[in-house]
């Protein structure tokens, strides 16, 4: 499927992310990796491996990202063939900058075209974190020996994923440009801020807790939720004078996280990046996180934000963030400039740019 291109191409070789299912936390992932790359001119295919369950979500991504989808009702083998095959056709059709694999089945696709039609991108680009990598780098280490002989690699062809010329990059989630390098102003009210991307009853209704623990008038707190919420937790928060506001797209969140004096991330029962926490401090904001492993990968304690495990630290660790004004501008810029370095949309294409 081809989408009109709305972006100066900057280079002739394609990044190419090959997808298994594309879930709402997939997409996630690799819509903010594509836009970050069409906005510089980066020609790219997205390859789904399984029909969408949510087909909207193709219309979001990057005007000049072109898609291939699967046949409808396929079967897995039919799927698994017919990524290899475009995976094989983009090859031989272009250089390949890099391929952004996402899952399982995405790498053993790659793996599979690395043998049989001597695939070769400068990079293999993988989620941070990812349990893959392991699998692919030892698979790397077997695919030069065991190309399939009646299919050998294309002549002028470098040696496959084994060659250390080709590495494998682990790639952090994509922060919106728009969240970095703008003022940010404090409300005259003291305001906590919360909130995630998807319906979630148990960080919604610890909030609302935490909302009227503090929502004394001599203390003067106001408490926003920005994100989804279900019916029920909208009643609950509504009842606790929590403002909610379900801001779907990256530049309401940024305007509603702007005027915010801490962020508190609450744990959740999935295991998504916590988009909203990097969001918050490539804004600057200082931010309270209970520790998780989601939330240990994204902030140090004491220096980029603060980590909890009870509710009493998190109350204090709040009440320090309100007391001082010195720690919340010292720790939301410590933040920003660690989220500009693993977050910003340019650390992307810097990284695709220098030498493999």
């Amino acid at each position: 499927m081809d989408r009109a291109h709305a972006a100066i191409v900057l280079t002739d070789e394609t990044v190419l992310h090959v997808v298994g299912k594309l879930t709402e936390s997939a997409f996630a992932f690799v819509s903010s990796t594509s836009q970050a790359l069409g906005d510089n001119g980066v020609p790219q295919t997205v390859i789904l491996i399984e029909e969408p369950p949510n087909p909207t979500m193709l219309a979001k991504f990057h005007p000049t990202v072109r898609l291939e989808l699967p046949a409808a009702n396929a079967g897995p083998l039919a799927r698994f063939k017919h990524a290899v095959r475009v995976l094989c056709r983009e090859a031989q059709s272009r250089p390949i900058a890099a391929i952004h694999l996402h899952g399982l089945v995405p790498s053993m696709v790659a793996v599979y075209a690395a043998w049989f039609c001597g695939l070769s991108p400068k990079r293999f680009l993988l989620p941070h974190g990812s349990r893959l990598l392991g699998l692919l780098r030892g698979a790397s280490a077997v695919i030069p020996l065991t190309r399939h002989p009646a299919l050998p690699a294309p002549a002028g062809t470098p040696p496959a994923v084994a060659d250390p010329e080709h590495p494998i990059h682990l790639v952090e989630h994509r922060v919106d440009a728009q969240f970095f390098g703008g003022e940010r102003q404090e409300s005259r009210r003291p305001l906590v801020v919360a909130g995630n991307l998807s319906a979630d009853p148990m960080g919604a209704a610890q909030f609302a807790q935490l909302a009227v623990l503090f929502g004394e008038d001599s203390m003067a707190l106001s408490f926003n939720w920005v994100g989804r919420v279900d019916s029920e937790s909208r009643a609950r928060l509504k009842a606790a004078n929590v403002g909610i506001f379900d801001e779907i797209d990256a530049h309401g969140r940024a305007s509603k996280l702007a005027s915010a004096w801490i962020y508190v991330a609450y744990p959740t029962a999935s295991q998504d990046f916590p988009l909203l926490l990097a969001e918050a401090m490539a804004l600057g904001l200082p931010c309270v996180a209970w520790d998780t492993p989601q939330s240990r990968n994204v902030v140090r304690h004491g220096e980029t934000g603060l980590l909890c495990s009870s509710p009493e630290q998190l109350l204090t660790n709040i009440a320090q963030l309100i007391d001082s004004s010195e720690l919340r501008r010292s720790m939301g810029r410590s933040a920003q400039e660690d989220a500009a370095r693993r977050f910003h949309p340019a650390q992307l294409r810097d990284m695709l740019q220098s030498p493999a």
